[in-house]
């Protein structure tokens, strides 16, 4: 049971929680992400819950749930939260890293109450002595990937403090999530709005909703050879282009091929420009509508001028998408209040996986496999879409990621055929030069 001192604070939510709230039934939502590390050594666990204890205090997300007031949505800080930390030995199991697998995907699926604090819930589980996984599951109205490293790294210093008897030592927070979601829900800009109303005019068809009951599906991209990245960004800086761009004209060329020569992607933004946000852990994504004219026998190096020209206009009249929504002339009924229907996230460097020390506590990040992760978001989170490429760079150059799709839209050996087009088309590319015609 919940212990609190005093009544909760009450924010307005942000845009993107309020929208996936109200989609929600029952106040109940399944997806969680799951996060997980290596501890190899020693381990008194009131030591790590001294530290989870230390990370809740500190952020507001991690004690935060959600209440509904007609058709707007509040977030409720509560003062403290218990800290959930279950202990379960997998040591005496058949096979103790299947079991610790399975259990990562199943307790990422557990339905979680919104109206209930906190949105999180830890696990350590023992796989033999001297090697334990912490892992923990928190929900994406509370989270996204920038607040990762975030706790990565805040966790193994409240771990070491704790070791060594003290207080953590961490930078003053000068923003929390509901101060955020307060500010934008006060942004006005009339000229950006009118911007927005005109680019976003007579929309090219947007996929219908994914049915409901089906699951997100997502299927790893194919090895993309060292010498193409490589290839790719010194294209990229002869054009005068971000690698983002480069990577974003590549998943528009990608979908031009379905939707024709009117393409628009949601890009995925971290929201992070301030300072006082780069420490807060929090929702702070938006998804920014990129609208790609290709028609006319381009070539790359155009293909590339344009996404970077549509992309920087956007960005100088960035409005939260769910402002957006409200300033465009389209009727979105019909698409359950979508814009676009592909998603494209890039994150520029993946975590390195490198081993860190609390006393003599050795920690390493542990990968879950997005291949096994099944959460059913189709059924309470109207962000979710039919289409999503999402690339990273790993610490050692090499280009990764995953396409994902609701299995109602694609199935698993339509989204590797999409993995397929895309790496052939970042060959093409990075091989053929600016000069090259877009098939």
């Amino acid at each position: 049971m919940t212990r609190t001192i005093a009544p909760p604070r009450a924010y307005p939510a942000s845009y993107y929680q309020r929208d996936w709230v109200l989609a929600c039934r029952d106040a109940t939502s399944f997806y969680s992400t799951p996060l997980a590390w290596d501890l190899h050594g020693p381990l008194e666990p009131e030591l790590l819950t001294r530290a989870l204890a230390s990370l809740t205090e500190r952020h507001d997300a991690l004690r935060t749930a959600f209440c509904r007031r007609g058709r707007d949505v509040e977030q409720l800080v509560w003062p403290a939260v218990d800290v959930p930390l279950r202990t379960v030995d997998l040591a005496g199991t058949a096979d103790p890293v299947g079991e610790l697998e399975d259990r990562l995907v199943l307790e990422a699926e557990r339905p979680r109450l919104l109206d209930r604090p906190p949105l999180w819930h830890a696990q350590l589980l023992g796989l033999r002595p001297g090697h334990h996984v912490l892992a923990m599951f928190v929900h994406h109205l509370v989270f996204d990937g920038w607040s990762h490293g975030v706790l990565h790294d805040e966790l193994v210093r409240c771990l070491r403090a704790a070791v060594r008897g003290r207080p953590p030592r961490l930078p003053a927070l000068r923003l929390g999530v509901g101060e955020f979601a307060e500010h934008e829900r006060t942004l006005r800009d009339r000229d950006a709005e009118r911007w927005w109303s005109d680019q976003l005019a007579s929309l090219p068809p947007v996929a219908p909703p994914p049915p409901l009951g089906g699951r997100f599906v997502s299927c790893p991209l194919p090895p993309v050879p060292p010498w193409i990245s490589e290839d790719l960004q010194q294209l990229a800086d002869e054009v005068g282009v971000g690698v983002n761009e480069a990577l974003l004209a590549t998943v528009v060329a990608v979908r031009r091929l379905d939707v024709g020569d009117d393409v628009v992607i949601g890009v995925t933004r971290a929201r992070r420009d301030e300072p006082e946000s780069h420490r807060v852990i929090g929702p702070l994504l938006d998804h920014l509508p990129v609208r790609v004219d290709t028609s006319g026998g381009i070539t790359v190096g155009e293909l590339f001028e344009r996404v970077h020209q549509a992309y920087r206009a956007a960005r100088r009249r960035t409005l939260p998408l769910g402002l957006i929504r409200q300033v465009v002339r389209e009727d979105l009924s019909a698409t359950g209040g979508r814009l676009f229907d592909t998603r494209f996230n890039y994150m520029p460097s993946a975590s390195s996986g490198e081993a860190v020390l609390a006393g003599a506590l050795q920690i390493v990040p542990r990968a879950v496999d997005p291949a096994r992760q099944r959460p059913r978001h189709t059924e309470d989170h109207p962000e979710v879409l039919p289409l999503s490429f999402n690339l990273r760079n790993r610490h050692d150059g090499l280009l990764t990621g995953d396409i994902c799709g609701h299995d109602g839209v694609y199935s698993h050996t339509a989204l590797a055929a999409l993995g397929e087009r895309l790496v052939l088309t970042l060959q093409r590319i990075a091989a053929g030069g600016g000069g090259q015609r877009l098939p």
